[in-house]
């Protein structure tokens, strides 16, 4: 395991054999707010939103416009579509429903969890949603009591079905499978344990990992979690498959989610670099981008990539140039 470890820190070394042309559409100073989550609305509409509430509508061509959203400050951290709706989760208690049709927003709190954040939300093949989370304080890296929890809502927002808790850990990612089955990483402060349910109620261990799983996802057929070692989320990354050994990537920081393009899995890091693992040669490369950390990523399609991020970071990078 120690060559294997020594072997990935050398090939992040490699510069990028892929040909790309990055075109940086936004990027402030330190201080502004970050983008958090980014969310394909259609074939050329994205929303990117994050702290402070901030919330922006960005085109395929990288051109941005404000929405008349009802911004309260709350930190914005997930965003999903589903039919005509879109729902934005937020780091205490609320969630906010977006009707494409009469282009209004509606507002829901949820007392009972108050000083909870939603961290991440997932439409269910059911049409209800699947919302996780924890402490607010804990998504703003504070030491404190996770509460963490796995919840179903209804389209229409009524009060949350609580299926899963626990005070000692914090719920950072789901994920439904092709056959039904839910996938979630809980976090304890020192390793992951990824939960499973195939009825929405009952939860068994699936797997254990070395470290924090921020990120599920299904790629390529296959589950891929990426994370961080610790929850010192500037030092290493960590990123495995279901079938295959956990991997520790050496100062790349958190890799804080994944998606593909041309083929390759690419994630997102805290230290301000793209990590691109070679479909073909299972080689690791880094792409630069920016001073700044990038902490989502979506397709605009199968070969461009929007990066958002620190400092209101927002990237295009197009893997045909």
């Amino acid at each position: 395991m120690k060559h294997l470890i020594l072997l990935i820190s050398f090939l992040l070394f490699y510069s990028i054999n892929f040909s790309q042309k990055i075109n940086i559409v936004s990027q402030s100073i330190e201080s502004d707010s970050s983008f958090y989550d980014v969310e394909k609305i259609n074939k050329n509409e994205f929303w990117a939103g994050g702290e402070h509430g901030i919330l922006k509508k960005i085109d395929s061509l990288g051109n941005i416009s404000s929405l008349n959203f009802p911004n309260e400050g709350l930190n914005i951290l997930k965003i999903v579509t589903e039919g005509n709706y879109i729902f934005i989760v937020t780091d205490n208690a609320v969630i906010y429903r977006y009707d494409i049709i009469n282009q209004q927003f509606i507002k829901k709190t949820f007392l009972k969890f108050k000083n909870r954040c939603f961290y991440d939300i997932i439409v269910l093949q059911n049409g209800s949603l699947m919302v996780c989370g924890g402490t607010s304080g804990i998504s703003k890296g504070e030491k404190k009591i996770p509460f963490g929890f796995i919840g179903i809502i209804d389209l229409e927002l009524n009060d949350i079905k609580t299926v899963w808790k626990s005070n000692r850990k914090f719920v950072w990612s789901l994920l439904e499978l092709e056959n039904g089955d839910i996938l979630a990483s809980t976090f304890n402060g020192l390793n992951t344990k990824i939960i499973k349910t195939e009825n929405n109620k009952d939860w068994t261990k699936n797997n254990k990992i070395k470290g924090l799983v921020h990120h599920i996802a299904l790629l390529n057929n296959n589950v891929w979690f990426s994370g961080t070692r610790n929850t010192h989320f500037k030092e290493n990354g960590i990123i495995k498959t279901k079938d295959k050994n956990q991997l520790l990537l050496n100062k790349t920081g958190c890799l804080w989610r994944m998606n593909t393009v041309i083929g390759n899995i690419i994630s997102v890091t805290a230290n301000s670099k793209l990590i691109m693992f070679d479909k073909t040669t299972n080689e690791i490369n880094q792409i630069d981008t920016s001073p700044f950390a990038f902490y989502n990523i979506e397709k605009i399609s199968e070969s461009k990539i929007l990066v958002v991020g620190h400092g209101k970071s927002i990237c295009i990078i197009d893997f045909n140039e």
